[in-house]
């Protein structure tokens, strides 16, 4: 437990500040966002800075190390400011950190995590990055910005431990954003019924971190998108529009970096571009750090895969030693093979025939059918809950609220065009959680009426107190059963092998973790490696 209090502490510390130093020095905002908005913007631009840096050297120990040296030594300078700025609720905070801390401690771990996150982390610890990783693993092409998260803010000896305590820090900062959006502004706002259908969505859906994968921290960063867009955007500070513009547009990238079938996010910065244009459209050089994220993106996959966004083949440019243009095809084939649920198919069809014509559709949903079930009861539940305790009803004042329409139009576009990659080529529920949100979101925004009596507030609180214990009771039970020991090698103690090194030529990687596991032993006998300068190159 000291372990997680410390790291995670630390990792707070880290985030907080760089995201402080981001909104006050660069972006120049005048008044600082709340403690829990300034924390997940500095987990965004961390990542994607570390990213960066993996282009030129490993994500080791010591770069944390010295991140926080110089953190410590701008917090010696500027310490008056800094406690001027953190503006926080204890109680609140007292809450969030018991139920992240119990949701780290009974944690076990993801089912890819030996498939090749576990791996991919190692490889950016000690390596630069990889060009042409996708050989060593297929889905090293594909890997997400929030493995590089993991790669940044772990310690090599705690590093099991700390992929818990990163995903236990996103679960701390969106649910804090929310819960003291909803119970500390004394102006009650007409969002509110969306800010409590996502708490208790999250509280009631999300109860183990070992689900988190790279699946729903790019899903919880989609409910910070409508958070933040409510917040700043249905009134908006015609100040700070252009401030506001950058972190949305920031955030949309960041998510979609996490995973490319979270495309249809864009969205916001488009519809908000769409509706500002005339005022967004000037020169200022604030604007310079959006190619940031984008150039990392590009650069990834090209120096990765050889190609601009893999594994779609027709971006992949072939001339290039490290292309991986046959490895593209083959992934994107056989994972919507593997996703339309053919491995529990008993029919005659082919897999080529399988997945045509919505052949797969039947078996799919045998196999999913209780995972749809419970999905599309909690939100039933959740939604049913905010219209009995908001009263929702059609209001005119609101209704015709221009952004409001533009929150309605957004959601409605990311449903119907994650519906269409869902069913033609990602069928996958727990990656398109964001979906389901939209809808429930959108739904509950089509009878909107704020009033809410005193006997009604209170019994918000307490339906947000329940979903607190309901969380917070399922990870003890969790803890429990353990016995009290939270030990996350010993967890996997009669699986694991000793994860050996392996090589090409002068070149050390590490492939898979322990187990058996899809490709973990995937071959490159018939790779060749090249060091130019600083850069492994695989081809």
């Amino acid at each position: 437990m000291k372990i997680i209090i410390f790291h995670g502490f630390l990792f707070t510390y880290i985030i907080y500040l760089h995201g402080f130093i981001f909104l006050k020095k660069f972006l120049r905002i005048k008044e600082i966002k709340n403690f829990y908005e300034t924390s997940l913007i500095g987990l965004i631009i961390t990542i994607i800075f570390a990213q960066f840096l993996n282009f030129f050297i490993p994500l080791n120990d010591d770069l944390l190390v010295f991140n926080i040296i110089l953190l410590t030594i701008y917090t010696f300078f500027f310490n008056k400011i800094l406690i001027q700025s953190f503006k926080v609720n204890f109680k609140i905070l007292i809450i969030l950190v018991l139920i992240s801390l119990v949701n780290i401690y009974g944690s076990g771990f993801s089912d890819d995590i030996n498939h090749y996150h576990y791996s991919y982390i190692a490889n950016s610890d000690v390596n630069n990055f990889i060009w042409g990783n996708s050989f060593l693993h297929p889905l090293y092409g594909t890997a997400s910005s929030w493995l590089i998260g993991h790669s940044y803010f772990n310690f090599n000896q705690f590093r099991l431990q700390d992929i818990h305590v990163l995903n236990g820090i996103i679960f701390f900062l969106v649910l804090g954003c929310f819960l003291s959006e909803l119970f500390l502004n004394n102006k009650k706002k007409f969002y509110y019924p969306i800010l409590f259908s996502l708490i208790l969505f999250i509280l009631l859906k999300y109860t183990r971190l070992k689900e988190f994968g790279i699946d729903r921290p790019s899903t919880l960063l989609f409910c910070f998108l409508i958070y933040y867009y409510c917040k700043y955007f249905l009134n908006p500070n015609k100040k700070e529009l252009d401030i506001n513009f950058i972190i949305i547009l920031l955030s949309s990238i960041f998510v979609f970096s996490i995973k490319i079938i979270y495309l249809p996010i864009l969205i916001f910065p488009l519809i908000i571009f769409y509706r500002y244009k005339s005022k967004l459209l000037i020169n200022d050089l604030r604007y310079l750090i959006v190619l940031l994220p984008i150039c990392v993106f590009i650069f990834k996959n090209l120096l990765g895969t050889g190609c601009v966004i893999y594994p779609l083949a027709s971006t992949c440019i072939e001339y290039i030693s490290w292309s991986n243009f046959t490895g593209a095809k083959e992934l994107s084939l056989s994972a919507e093979i593997f996703n339309k649920s053919w491995y529990s198919y008993s029919g005659d069809l082919s897999e080529e025939n399988y997945i045509k014509n919505f052949s797969w559709l039947n078996t799919w949903f045998e196999r999913g059918k209780v995972e749809i079930l419970e999905l599309f009861l909690t939100t039933m539940l959740v939604a049913s809950i905010a219209f009995v305790l908001y009263d929702l009803k059609s209001k005119k004042i609101y209704s015709t609220n221009v952004y409001f329409k533009d929150l309605k139009i957004i959601l409605l576009s990311i449903i119907i065009l994650s519906t269409i990659l869902f069913f033609f080529k990602n069928p996958v529920i727990r990656m398109n959680h964001f979906t389901i949100i939209s809808l429930m979101i959108l739904i509950i925004s089509l009878f909107f009426r704020f009033d809410i009596s005193k006997h009604k507030r209170n019994f918000i609180t307490i339906v947000i107190a329940i979903g607190l214990i309901f969380n917070l009771s399922k990870n003890i039970k969790r803890i429990h059963g353990i016995d009290f020991l939270n030990d996350p090698y010993e967890m996997i103690s009669e699986k694991i092998e000793i994860q050996k090194k392996k090589n090409l030529s002068d070149f050390t990687y590490y492939i898979g973790w322990y187990g058996d596991a899809p490709i973990s032993s995937y071959e490159i006998n018939d790779k060749k490696f090249k060091k130019v300068l600083i850069f492994d190159i695989l081809y």
